[in-house]
């Protein structure tokens, strides 16, 4: 299963709003301070992603 780390709290809420489980949450390797939202890439999610960015 092909997974797909988010960084962002907003984001991570809308997908977990619009049906997307959140696999599981770990610190960010890149800033350890920070947390990220592990989800399954599907293309559903991508779906969500796209018109995320659109805005």
């Amino acid at each position: 299963m092909k997974t797909k780390a988010i960084r962002s709290l907003r984001l991570a809420n809308e997908l977990a709003a619009s049906g997307h489980r959140i696999l599981k949450v770990e610190p960010s390797r890149e800033s350890p301070d920070y947390q990220v939202f592990i989800f399954e890439d599907t293309p559903a999610l991508q779906e969500v992603l796209t018109r995320a960015r659109r805005r």
